[in-house]
Formats: structure tokens, C-alpha cells, sequence
């Protein structure tokens, strides 16, 4: 094999065969990956190697941390105008004099029986020639194996400053000692490398795939490279020539499994890192990639003592803490390596020496074990225990795993006596792969008859297995209300044997899951309370808290739900307990801090349970992403929301969640209306308008909230009737919150009696966006500036520029018609540092002195702007005449004669 750098390439060090095919790529492919190099340390490197003042500098970091790639970016930079030479060394135990300049010493003559100096003069003379005049770089790899006499010339050329040096080592334990006390003395300069991040991971991949990058992109390729830039190159190279890493709608999505190593960058990465690795040691990494976690006794009964501590010691294993630490792979890509690589034979070997060695009995097993123990046995092909099976698969259901969960529930047969409870879990998976459809023909093609001999209770257990999978199909709410009412009948008509509480229990939480989805909130509220409080069964009473999160959310006690939920949490992580309502608890809580104003909560929130899912984000993370975009848009910043919610939409257009892509669009819509992107607000307006509408109906709430903000905001003269009217059925319902946010949308150009009715309905609402709306609707009515600048220090507390700047338009007009010129001039100044944050303001200021009409009032906006008269026409929907005729009326009631006279105008 040759370097591209001119001669063979060095051989014998671990992991030279990967560095010299990563040198032997076209330059066109290395520029692509050399997105995977650190920038801010490759310009810190660049720059000190042109300081006079140090003779270089030594980068310091782990295997595969990304030091060679690091080396070919700052190789690059200096292509142009700086000689550059690749040294390596020998990698053996024994030194051979000169080993590291070889490729250079070849060109001398006869130079064994030189003296040391003579040499050395030499190979700067060679150099110099070499050079050409230009600076040189000596780069050195591959340490230890520099021998002594090749470390004295490297020390006397940086010296004599014939070359400047940047090396690359482990720790500082493998450089020479001149380097290390060079580097002490400040003469040579060090930075040290380690694992990429979770938000390096995120902007890497943007940067190499060119391109917006879904989060559970970024989560799966994070957790299994375990941030190592050499392994998520390989990891990304890998699936993308899979197709499994494809572009949807211009976003990076995973469509597929991505666990399946093939035998490209990947293997050889991975088998450089095993290179040396004696035998048992790599049998030994082999039964730990099928077992993926274990305990730490378990795994020292598989594996031996002497091996665990060889591997444990070379870096391959991790050991939790606690009596009975959980072992794993370092790098997890690793043991999706080796696993790719076992025939299903070699599995099924190992897995029956395992079974031997282990006693394997599942019913010890923790669920973490299970899932490894059921993953393994699937691989090999091997029948599982119908039980087992079961177990297995109710695990693979919790822990997101669908696939394995199907896998599981097919070596159940139909008509074996558990049919029907993996009939139930077949369904959740589907469930999680937002196959609905699918989801609901698992529980009805269950046998007539076996659920007919079915106890009461497994029965209900069923039905609401049924009743939450008819909740995201076309018509399914007839479907449930047949399907309860045949439940409630049985129940009725039960043997006395039978456990009617728990059936009945069954029956409730079926009935308040439907309550809660089709938005009957006030009608719910009391019975879940009642059950939220029943003491007899905690997964009863906790299942109904959850659904009870998202109903304080809706109705008003915001800041109930934020408080019930980390009451919930903090049970369920005591208990260890598995929730069937769960996802309506942290649905409930992202809309209570959503909708409160406490976005920035709600985005740490979101970011926390993206991080501590790790890979499990591919099934739930265009949801989590939809949330975090609609947090964004509630609070006013267009910007970040349309950057959160495309890279949703690409996912949901792939698996549509929870029949959430009509919201996205709807949302989409509004966050472009927020930054002036009209065309793209009208675009996705009409995206949303061919989709079907949302089951959930929060969901349905804010697609039409969304879209009617958007048309209010394109200034779309109809829009705030539409909202009024929606505020006021959610008044006559109970649902307070939304009816308090339709009405402060309504009512940007609102009346008294409009305001009176958003200060009631605001009342009725806890947290600080209640006393936003409070405040502003009794300014208003009061005609109080006080009020509307209190209202707007409340917005500014929470970072909602959008809404700040409407506060600060009210306190200017209410104090200017008061003649309060002190307040008057406060607010004009805290609106001038606010505009460069809002590109479009809710609430334009009105020249007091001058009635003008709304269309009036917005055409004048946009002209002030600088918009032209077709520009205007098109975006509010009517003739370029018609604008003409308001702008005469305009220029007319002001007096003016100008467009520039009208900026000024509008400014005062």
C-alpha cells in the first residue's frame, strides 16, 4: 500500500492500514469529511504554527478522537503555501536509527557511516530543497516508535528553525521527553481532543450532510459512536450507502433500523481497534455485543475474570457503579459491528454456550437483560418460550423498540393462550409506528371466541388496549363509544367471581383517555380529581393524574399541571412504575409551560428528554421536535420555530405521529407570517388545508389557532372574528386557556366589550401570560398606560419580544392621547430597542391626531416599510387600485404628500 504523500506507507502501528486508506481518499471526498474536524482547533493550530514565539504544537487525545482527521484539514490549509512532512513511527519494539525520516534517509547515500552531525546537515539541506523557499511542517504520527536519533534531528531542526512541528499523540506519556519538557517550558504549544459532544455531533452533521438534521438522527448517531469522530464518519458513510440515511423535504432522516453493520469503513475501523486483541479477548467482546448489557458478575462468568480486566483495561468496557454494576461497550458501535459480522449460526453457537455457562432464566432477569437476552435470540433464530417471548416483548414496548416487539409477538402463535395479550402489545408497537391502522387490526382480528372465554379483566384489559388505538383512525370515535358500551354491559352482567373493580377501573380509564382526546375537559375534570386521589391502587390513581395534567393544562390551572406532573414523576421513578397514560403527562406539561410563557422551561424540558432518550428518538422524535417548534411559536421567534418545525414536518411526512402533520404545516405557516415570509405562510397554509383534519383535539385547537394567527398576521380581515368565535365556544366549555389565547389574538384591534371579555377569561387562568392578558385588557378599558408598560415588563421577563412590543404600542398611544410625555417617551425608547427583534410588529402605532380605518391602518404599516403598491396588493389580497385609493385617503387625513413623509410620520 502507498501514501499519497509519496512512498509506502508505514506499516505495524495499530491502526495504520485506516490512517493510510483515510490518506489515500480523492480530495474531493476528503473535503466533504473534513466537516468532521474541529474548526475552532484547527484555526487555534494554524495559528500556532505561524507564532514565531513556539516551535509548534503537540495535539493530545485518546484513540480515534479525530487527530488524524484533524491533521488532513490542517494539511490542507497549508498545501498552498507551506511544505509539508508526514512522519510516522516505527510501531516495534526495536529501534532502527533514522526509522521516522526513512522515506528521506533513502535519498542519502552511504549515509550509515555519516556522523550524527553530518546527517543532519544532510537531511536540512534535502529539506531546504524540498521546500523551495516556502516554510516547512513537519507532521508526526503514530507515537511511540520515534527512535532516539530520529527524535535528536526533529530537536535540532526546531531548533535551527529549518521546520515548525505539530504531533500527534495519546497522552503526553508517548511524546519524547525533549517534546514534553519543550511543551512545559511553553516552547511547544498543546490542545487536547476529546469526544465529540451531543451539540458538536448536531452541527458536524449539518455540516457535512449539508443540510437540516432530524434529532433522532443526531441522537442515534451520538449513542452508538459514543461521540468518537473516526466512528460517526464511519457511522454516517455506513448509512448512507445503506440508503438508510436519506434527505426528506431538504431534512436528514433515519428510515430503517440502523443496526446492521455491512462490511465497509465501519468493520475496518473496527477491526483496527481489535487489531491486537488476543483471542479469548475477542470471543470475549463477541458474547458481550450479543448480550449488550449485563451484569457485572454475569459478565465476569461469561467472559472470565482475566478477560473482562484485559478488555476493561484496554478501554472497551464501561462498569457502572453499585453493588451489581451493568457492563456495555465504551463504543457502542463496536458491538453493532461485531453482531453484523456473526452468521446466524455463530450466534446460535454462542448463544447455546452462553445458555450453558449462565443458566439463563428470564425470570431473573431485569428488563434491561430481557430485551439483550430476546435481541440475541432473534438474531440467532432461536424459538423463544411463549412467556418469555411475551415479557420480552412488553420490555421492547417500554423501551421504544417496535421492531423487537413485533419480532417477539410472532413466536406467539394465534390461539395459544397468550394470543391475546401479544395481540394487545403487537398493537402498541404499531402504536409507536404510528400505524394506526395496523395498530387497531391486531386487536380486532383477535378470535371471536377467545375473547369470549377471555376473564373480565383481561377483557377490559382489551378493550382499552382498543379504545387508544381507535383514537388516531378516520371514524374511530364511534368505533369507541360501540366498543365501551359493549364493556360496560359485561360488567354489568359478571359472575360474581369476577374482578369487577378492576374491570371497572379499565372501564373508567378507557372512558376518561376518549373524554380527554375529543376535548370534554370540564366534563372529565371531577372524576379524574376524585381517581387521581384514590389511594387503593397507585397505577390507577397515577394513569388518571397523567390524563389530569393535560385537562388543568386546558382549563386554566396551568400551574397545577406543572406541579401535578413533577408530583407524578417523582412517584413513578420511586416505584419504577410503567404508565399507560404517560404520554398525556408530558403532553399536558409541554402546553402548561407553553402556553404560560415559559418557553424556555418548556425547552429545556424538551432538550432533556431528547438527550436522556438517546437513540430511542427515532419513533418519538419528530413529536418532540413539533413541540419544541410549537414552543417557539408561541413565543414569537418565527425563526427558530421554522428552523425546528421543517425538520419535523420531513420526519412526520415519513411517519406521521400522533396524525400531527396538519398541525406542523399549520404551525409552519405562522412562523413565517411572524418573520414577514409571506409566500411561505401562504404555502404551508395550503399544505395544511389538503390534509385531513387532527383526531387529538388539542391538536385540532392549535392547527386552527395557528392557521388563523397566520392570516391575521397577513393581515387577513376575517381572521379575528374566527378567532373570537372559537374563543368563545372554548368559554362556554371550560376551556379557559385556549379561549384566552384565541382572545388576545383576536383583539389586537379589539373594542372594549372584547377586552372586557379577555380580562374575565384571562382571570380565570393561572400563570404569568394570565397577568400578561389581564393587565393589557384592563389598560384598555381604563385607558391606563401604567398597565400596558406592566404588562409588557411581564413579557419581557419572559422573552416574548412579539408580545412586549404590542404592550409597548399600547402604553405609547394611551400615554401620548394622555398627555403623559414622560411615559409617552419610555415606551417609544423600549420599543426602538425592541424592533431590530420583531420583523413584524403585532400592534402598528397609530398617529393619534389622524382616525384612520383598519385597512387604512394596514396598508400604511406596510408602505412605511418600503413595500411597493403590487407588493402591498398581493399580500393583503386585493387591487393594486384599491391600495392606491387608501394610500390618496392616507396621504389626504395626514396632510402629507410622500412616502418618505409618511415614514417619518409613522415614527412619531
Amino acid at each position: 500500500m502507498t501514501s499519497v504523500w509519496g512512498g509506502p506507507a508505514p506499516q505495524g502501528a495499530d491502526g495504520n492500514a485506516q490512517k493510510t486508506r483515510r490518506r489515500a481518499m480523492g480530495a474531493e471526498d476528503r473535503r466533504k469529511w473534513s466537516s468532521f474536524a474541529r474548526q475552532d482547533v484547527i484555526a487555534s493550530t494554524m495559528e500556532q504554527l505561524a507564532n514565531s514565539k513556539v516551535y509548534g504544537v503537540a495535539i493530545i487525545g485518546p484513540r480515534g478522537v479525530g487527530k488524524t482527521t484533524l491533521a488532513h484539514a490542517v494539511e490542507a490549509r497549508l498545501h498552498s503555501s507551506t511544505h509539508v512532512i508526514n512522519l510516522f513511527g516505527t510501531g516495534s519494539g526495536a529501534e532502527a536509527p533514522y526509522g521516522a525520516f526513512s522515506l528521506l534517509m533513502a535519498r542519502l547515500s552511504e549515509y550509515q557511516s555519516e556522523s550524527p552531525t553530518m546527517i543532519l546537515q544532510k537531511l536540512t539541506k534535502l529539506m531546504a530543497q524540498d521546500s523551495q523557499g516556502r516554510p516547512t511542517v513537519i507532521m508526526l504520527d503514530d507515537l511511540p516508535g520515534v527512535d532516539t536519533a530520529s527524535t535528536g534531528v526533529l530537536i535540532q531542526l526546531l531548533l535551527s528553525g529549518t521546520a515548525k512541528l505539530m504531533v500527534m499523540a495519546r497522552s503526553l506519556s508517548e511524546l519524547p521527553d525533549d517534546l514534553v519538557w519543550m511543551i512545559k517550558d511553553g516552547l511547544l504549544a498543546s490542545a487536547r481532543l476529546s469526544d465529540f459532544t451531543r451539540a458538536e455531533v448536531r452541527m458536524l452533521l449539518g455540516r457535512a450532510l449539508q443540510g437540516s438534521v432530524a434529532e433522532s438522527v443526531v441522537s442515534s448517531l451520538h449513542n452508538l459512536s459514543a461521540g468518537n469522530p473516526l466512528a460517526l464518519e464511519a457511522l454516517v458513510r455506513e448509512n448512507l450507502a445503506r440508503g438508510a440515511l436519506r434527505q426528506h423535504g431538504g431534512v436528514w432522516v433515519l428510515e430503517g433500523p440502523e443496526r446492521e453493520a455491512t462490511d465497509n469503513i465501519l468493520v475496518e475501523l473496527v477491526e483496527s481497534r481489535l487489531a491486537r486483541l488476543p483471542g479469548p479477548a475477542r470471543t470475549g467482546l463477541e458474547k458481550l455485543a450479543l448480550l449488550r448489557t449485563a451484569p457485572f458478575s454475569v459478565v465476569m462468568h461469561a467472559l472470565s475474570p482475566d478477560v473482562v480486566s484485559e478488555l476493561e483495561e484496554r478501554g472497551f468496557l464501561s462498569v457502572s457503579s453499585g453493588l451489581n454494576g451493568m457492563v456495555a461497550f465504551t463504543e457502542p458501535y463496536i458491538a453493532e459491528t461485531l453482531r453484523g459480522q456473526l452468521s446466524r449460526v455463530d450466534r446460535a453457537l454462542l448463544f447455546d454456550e452462553m445458555a450453558g455457562i449462565l443458566a439463563l432464566d428470564p425470570a431473573t432477569m431485569d428488563k434491561q437483560q430481557l430485551l439483550a437476552f430476546a435481541a440475541w435470540a432473534n438474531d440467532a433464530g432461536m424459538a423463544l418460550n411463549p412467556k418469555v417471548a411475551l415479557a420480552a416483548a412488553q420490555a421492547a414496548v417500554q423501551y421504544l423498540d417496535p421492531q423487537l416487539a413485533l419480532a417477539c409477538t410472532v413466536q406467539i402463535r394465534p390461539g395459544h393462550p397468550l394470543g391475546v395479550q401479544a395481540a394487545q402489545i403487537r398493537s402498541r408497537a404499531y402504536n409507536i409506528l404510528a400505524n394506526y391502522t395496523k395498530a387497531v387490526a391486531s386487536l380486532q382480528d383477535v378470535d371471536a371466541e377467545a375473547l369470549a372465554a377471555l376473564p373480565l379483566t383481561a377483557y377490559a384489559s382489551w378493550a382499552v388496549d382498543l379504545a387508544a388505538a381507535l383514537l388516531w383512525v378516520p371514524g374511530g370515535y364511534a368505533r369507541i363509544e360501540v366498543l365501551l358500551a359493549n364493556l360496560s354491559w359485561r360488567i354489568d352482567h359478571a359472575d360474581i367471581d369476577d374482578d369487577l373493580k378492576q374491570a371497572e377501573k379499565y372501564l373508567q380509564l378507557a372512558r376518561f383517555e376518549f373524554q380527554v382526546h375529543r376535548g370534554e375537559f370540564a366534563q372529565v375534570t371531577q372524576e379524574l380529581t376524585d381517581c387521581s386521589q384514590d389511594p387503593s391502587d397507585r397505577k390507577f390513581r397515577l394513569n388518571c393524574a397523567s390524563l389530569l395534567v393535560l385537562v388543568f393544562a386546558v382549563t386554566g390551572r396551568e400551574l397545577d399541571a406543572i406541579d401535578l406532573y413533577e408530583t407524578i414523576s417523582l412517584e413513578v421513578e420511586e416505584h419504577d412504575l410503567v404508565l399507560r397514560m404517560r404520554d398525556w403527562n408530558m403532553h399536558g406539561l409541554v402546553l402548561a409551560l407553553t402556553w404560560t410563557g415559559q418557553w424556555r422551561a418548556c425547552e429545556s424540558t424538551l432538550t432533556a428528554a431528547t438527550e436522556l432518550s438517546s437513540g430511542l428518538t427515532q419513533h418519538r422524535g419528530a413529536v418532540m421536535e413539533l413541540a419544541l417548534g410549537i414552543a417557539y411559536v408561541y413565543a414569537g421567534r418565527g425563526t427558530q420555530a421554522a428552523d425546528v418545525l421543517l425538520v419535523a414536518a420531513a420526519q412526520l411526512e415519513v411517519r406521521d405521529t400522533y396524525n400531527s402533520l396538519k398541525l406542523v404545516y399549520s404551525a409552519l405557516a405562522f412562523s413565517f407570517a411572524q418573520i414577514d415570509d409571506a409566500p411561505n405562510a401562504h404555502r404551508y397554509l395550503a399544505k395544511a388545508q389538503g390534509i385531513d383534519p387532527c383526531t387529538l383535539w388539542v391538536n385540532r385547537y392549535m392547527t386552527e389557532f395557528f392557521q388563523l394567527m397566520a392570516l391575521r398576521w397577513l393581515d387577513d380581515p376575517s381572521a379575528a372574528a374566527k378567532l373570537l368565535a372559537s374563543a368563545e365556544s372554548d368559554i362556554a366549555k371550560g376551556r379557559f386557556s385556549t379561549a384566552s389565547m384565541s382572545l388576545f389574538g383576536a383583539t389586537t384591534y379589539g373594542k372594549d366589550g372584547q377586552f372586557r371579555l379577555l380580562e374575565e377569561t384571562s382571570l380565570k387562568r393561572q400563570g404569568p401570560m394570565a397577568a400578561v392578558n389581564v393587565a393589557l385588557a384592563r389598560a384598555h378599558r381604563t385607558r391606563n398606560p401604567s398597565l400596558a408598560l406592566k404588562a409588557a415588563e411581564i413579557a419581557r421577563d419572559l422573552e416574548l419580544a412579539a408580545v412586549e412590543s404590542r404592550c409597548l404600542v399600547v402604553a405609547l398611544e394611551l400615554s401620548r392621547n394622555a398627555g403623559e410625555m414622560g411615559l409617552c417617551r419610555e415606551a417609544q425608547r423600549r420599543l426602538d430597542l425592541l424592533m431590530p427583534q420583531v420583523p413584524v410588529l403585532p400592534l402598528v402605532p397609530n398617529n393619534a391626531a389622524v382616525p384612520l380605518t383598519t385597512r387604512e391602518r394596514q396598508i400604511t404599516a406596510l408602505a412605511a416599510r418600503g413595500m411597493a403598491n403590487r407588493e402591498i396588493a398581493a399580500r393583503i389580497g386585493v387591487s393594486i387600485r384599491t391600495v392606491e385609493g387608501h394610500l390618496y385617503q392616507v396621504f389626504a387625513k395626514m396632510g402629507i404628500t410622500s412616502r418618505s413623509e409618511l415614514e417619518q410620520e409613522t415614527k412619531l
